[in-house]
Order: C-alpha cells, then sequence, then structure tokens
C-alpha cells in the first residue's frame, strides 16, 4: 500500500508540512492477507486541554481479533505536571467482555517519561471462547507480555525490547455436517519470544548519521515446527558536498534455521544478506538518488546459494507549490520466513514450503503533497515483474479432510500493475479521515488465477471528537473478490472458487466520565456477513464489545 504518513509502514507521528510530503516508501509485495497499517496518531490542542485520539483498528484478517489503540482517549488540563503528554496519566488499563464468550484485558505501565531513562511494560488477552463455525472448535485467543525501555544521552539513543506472545486456534475448516473433530486435535499454537536492540544518533545535526537494529525472534508451533531468527538492520549518511550530495548505505542480514518434525528434524540455514549504497543529489527543486542493492540468499532446503544485483533509480521534481513528481526504478529479493507466512494465514499445512520473491524489476511513476488546507495525498503507479510469487491454495491431508494450506510458487515470471492512493483529510480538529486505495493487476503465469489475492482493497476511517466527552472512530473496509482452489468438491477433482468480496463496517464510542474513566462500546462487522478471507474459514458476524477504560 501507498506510504502511511510517515514512511516504512510504521505507527508514527505526523510530522510538519516538509516531513510530511517529503518521506517515501516504495512499493514491497503485497501480500494475500493484507494488513491495513496504523493510521498515525496526531494529538490536537485547544486553548485550556489536549485531546488524544486515533483511528479505530478492527482489520479483516485471517484470526478474527479486536485490536485498540492504547490510549485512554481523556481530556488533559494542560497544566498538570508529571503526567505523560498523550493521555495525561502514565498508566493505562483497559478490560471489556463481548458476545461469543470475549474477554480483552489490556495494561500499560511506563515509568516517569521525563528522564533519560524510561521502560514500560504492555500486557494483552485477548480471547473468544467461540466462534463462527461448531462453538469453541473456532475460538482463538491472543496474549503478550512486553518489557520495552529507552535511554537517551547525549548524542545517541538506546532502545530495548522483550517480549512474549501465544496464539491459540483451531483448523476449523471442515464440513460439520459430516465429520465431527475435539477441539485439541485440531488446535494449532504459536509460542513467540522476540528480543531486539536499536543505537541510533539523535545529534540534530550530525557529520555522520547512522542507527543498527538488531532483534531475534524464535518461533514454535503445535505442528513440531521450529524457526529462530536473527535480524540486524544498519544505516548511515554521510555527506559529501554539504546540502548537494550524501552518500547512504543500507545493510541488512538475516539468519534463520528452521526445523520441522513432520518435514525432518534436522534444522536447515535460511540466511539473506543485503547491501544497498547510493548517492542523493539534490539541487533544490530537483533530486536524484542512485543506488545498487547486491542481495546474496542462502537456503539449505532447496540448496540455494546466489547473489542479484539490482540498481535502483529515484527522481522528483518539486514545484514552487511543493508538489512533489518522481519516477523510478527498483528491484529486490523479498523476504519471506514461516513466522510472515503464520502473520499472513494462520491455517497452513504442516512442513510448509518457504521460499523468497523476486522483484526482478519494477518502474514507478507517482505524486505527493498538499491540495489545500488540511487535505494531502499519495499516488503512486507500477508495473513490474516477479519470480517466485506465492499463493495459498487448500491442501488435502486424505487422511481427515481438514482443509489446511499449502504455499504454491509461480517459477515463471509474473507481470503485475500496482495502483495506489492515500487521502488524509483533517479540515476541523473534531474531525478527521483517511481514504487508501490499492489496485493489483498480476498476470496469467503457471496458476489459473492469483489465488487469495484481491485485486483491490479500500478503506475509509473516520474519527469524530462529538464533545469534550464523546469521541467516535468509524471504519469502512473493502477487499474486491478473490478466487481459491477446493479440492473437496466435484468428486474431489480440484476446481476454481470465487470468494464473495468483503464489505467489513466498525465503529467505536468513547465516553469520558473523568480525566482518568471512560466507558466504551465497540460494534464489529456490523454488516454482519460472515465473510471469508481465506476459503473455509469464515469470519464471525456481528459481534460487539463493552468495557471501561481506566489511568492511573
Amino acid at each position: 500500500m501507498l506510504l502511511s504518513i510517515p514512511a516504512l509502514a510504521q505507527n508514527k507521528g505526523i510530522g510538519d508540512e516538509e516531513i510530511t510530503i517529503t518521506k517515501e516508501r516504495s512499493v514491497k509485495l503485497q501480500k494475500a492477507n493484507r494488513v491495513f497499517e496504523k493510521i498515525p496518531t496526531e494529538e490536537k490542542t485547544t486553548t485550556k486541554r489536549k485531546m488524544a485520539y486515533t483511528f479505530f483498528e478492527k482489520k479483516p484478517v485471517g484470526i478474527e481479533e479486536v485490536e485498540f489503540s492504547p490510549n485512554i482517549v481523556s481530556p488533559v488540563d494542560e497544566n498538570k505536571k508529571g503526567k505523560t503528554q498523550s493521555s495525561g496519566y502514565p498508566n493505562y488499563f483497559k478490560v471489556g467482555g463481548g458476545n461469543f464468550g470475549r474477554f480483552y484485558a489490556e495494561t500499560f505501565i511506563n515509568s516517569d517519561q521525563s528522564q533519560n531513562l524510561v521502560f514500560g511494560v504492555h500486557g494483552l488477552h485477548n480471547a473468544a471462547k467461540r466462534g463462527p463455525i461448531d462453538g469453541e472448535n473456532s475460538g482463538n485467543s491472543l496474549s503478550k507480555i512486553a518489557v520495552d525501555g529507552k535511554y537517551n544521552s547525549n548524542g545517541f539513543e538506546l532502545k530495548g525490547n522483550l517480549g512474549y506472545e501465544f496464539r491459540k486456534y483451531y483448523f476449523f475448516g471442515y464440513d460439520t455436517t459430516s465429520r465431527e473433530y475435539d477441539k485439541e486435535d485440531i488446535k494449532q499454537t504459536l509460542n513467540i519470544l522476540n528480543f531486539g536492540v536499536t543505537l541510533q544518533n539523535t545529534n540534530a545535526n550530525p557529520i555522520i548519521d547512522y542507527s543498527i537494529k538488531t532483534n531475534l525472534r524464535n518461533l514454535k508451533d503445535n505442528l513440531d515446527a521450529t524457526e529462530l531468527e536473527w535480524g540486524t538492520q544498519f544505516n548511515a549518511t554521510f555527506p559529501i558536498i554539504e546540502n548537494t550530495v550524501t552518500a547512504m548505505i543500507e545493510g541488512e542480514a538475516y539468519l534463520t534455521n528452521r526445523s520441522d518434525a513432520i518435514g525432518g528434524s534436522e534444522v536447515k540455514k535460511r540466511n539473506l544478506f543485503r547491501i544497498a549504497p547510493s548517492f542523493n543529489l539534490d539541487f533544490n527543486q530537483f533530486n536524484a538518488k542512485l543506488g545498487f542493492k547486491a542481495v546474496n540468499e542462502y537456503d539449505q532446503v532447496t540448496e540455494i546459494n546466489q547473489t542479484k544485483g539490482f540498481p535502483t533509480v529515484t527522481l522528483t521534481y518539486k514545484t514552487p507549490g511543493l508538489f512533489y513528481f518522481f519516477a523510478g526504478y527498483d528491484g529486490d529479493i523479498i523476504r519471506n520466513t514461516l513466522g510472515s507466512m503464520l502473520d499472513e494465514n494462520p491455517w497452513l499445512k504442516p512442513a510448509v514450503s518457504i521460499l523468497n520473491t523476486t522483484k526482478d524489476q519494477e518502474y514507478f511513476i507517482g505524486s505527493r503533497g498538499d491540495l489545500f488546507s488540511g487535505l494531502n495525498y499519495n499516488f503512486k503507479a507500477s508495473y513490474g515483474k516477479f519470480t517466485g510469487l506465492y499463493y495459498f491454495n487448500i491442501y488435502d491431508m486424505q487422511t481427515n479432510y481438514l482443509r489446511k494450506y499449502d504455499i504454491g510458487y509461480d517459477e515463471t515470471q509474473t507481470d503485475f500493475v500496482n495502483v495506489s492512493a492515500e487521502f488524509n483529510y483533517q479540515p476541523k480538529e473534531f474531525w478527521r479521515t483517511n481514504l487508501t486505495a490499492d489496485y493489483w493487476y498480476y498476470e496469467k503465469g503457471a496458476f489459473d488465477k492469483p489465488y487469495h489475492r484481491p485485486s483491490f482493497e479500500g478503506r475509509l476511517g473516520n474519527t469524530f471528537v462529538i464533545s469534550e466527552k464523546i469521541v467516535s472512530n468509524i471504519d469502512f473496509y473493502y477487499i474486491g473478490s478473490t478466487y481459491a482452489r477446493d479440492p473437496f468438491i466435484a468428486d474431489f477433482l480440484d476446481q476454481d472458487v470465487k470468494l464473495p468480496a468483503i464489505t467489513d463496517l466498525n465503529a467505536e464510542f468513547t465516553y469520558l466520565f473523568s480525566e482518568q474513566f471512560a466507558f466504551f462500546v465497540k460494534l464489529n462487522n456490523i454488516i454482519g456477513k460472515n465473510y471469508q478471507r481465506f476459503y473455509n474459514y469464515p469470519q464471525q458476524g456481528l459481534n460487539f464489545l463493552v468495557g471501561i477504560n481506566v489511568s492511573l
């Protein structure tokens, strides 16, 4: 999807005009289960109070979950001292319950934010006892505990995080009219441990700017698969001619060990190394970024050891009215892992094949800027070729007829077209809206259809501050129709099945009793359709959650 301001698909705040419209992000391979990017939080100020609010985060994903923003959404007196800037209180607790036997609890405990050393603890439990199919056989749960810390000193910032995550769900995509299963026989669990450290420069005008990040992630599932990943990213910039020519270097190293008891318990390595030097030439109205990527992938599973090179070019023209028009060329090897595939589609069979995808080439043009006060836009159109583009297909276990998914890779080159756009509009402090649209076209290759890859995805998000005591969020999602392949119909001959488009309307209303206490109501899938993002795995229909927020 196109840029969510600022770049890199992370949840950042919105900067000033220059930052807002000059940051850019390359279009990467669209995944079959698209996770919509969170709209950045922006704190708005009146003469007497501050109001922190964000868009409601309910996404159509593989497993039905209810997600929230980590803000109590409460008005705060600006004259209060010793409180956090966003909500006025550093500690936060939320608890609620709803239909399908859902229980939700979340807490944030933070140290004094005015110190050089700050830390926080985040805990979450989100569980639905029952689901849309066969009662408890389609329930799910998610639990997290994480500790984050940050130390600021003169010239640098050191961050660290340690977290554990537990996911539990069931393979409920079976024919309930002819078969019965004990939920323990169809259970899948994911145990995920994360540890990361980041060191970055914080000098305002450094001679050399840098950042280095390393992260360790260990995943183990209920099907005896394990994946240990160690990833490190390094970025640095070196001025050559002040304000005109800057040298940049980006480096990444990923070391991955994977084992699967069903596919053989031997540990296999899947490593990827990327180095990308570049030069940025700034001539005021004209800007050029010229670079080259060298990417090496090493895979013991498929016996791959190869290095590929990709030139990169981005040319930008800036008008006097601060409208930016750009064009360029790019290529890369897109890293796929068992963890990333399970995030995208949790219904995978044991010993599934994991391969990387090569973006052989991409030509793109686009524009960004402010149309008028309160409205900014981003637009990008791309054409290119993928090798190893992947699709999800149902896998026939033959013995128990559980619908699990295999991953198929197109070994031929696949031509693609991508057009994406985003509009952010905030005419008044009490209303903010965001519209994103993303269109994909894939040329037919080794597969008859682009299975479980929608051609269009759109999202319209709105936040309304109705009064100092009432805040509402309304989101609408649309995902175009997709295709699946089903081996269980027509005498077990594979046939294509067309899945209807997904329309998902969600709303949240929060009533603020005081600065520290609020009541909320959330309505998910208001239209009430049990849509299927993945074939045979329908989502919950209309569901709700009510609860309270407390900050201390």
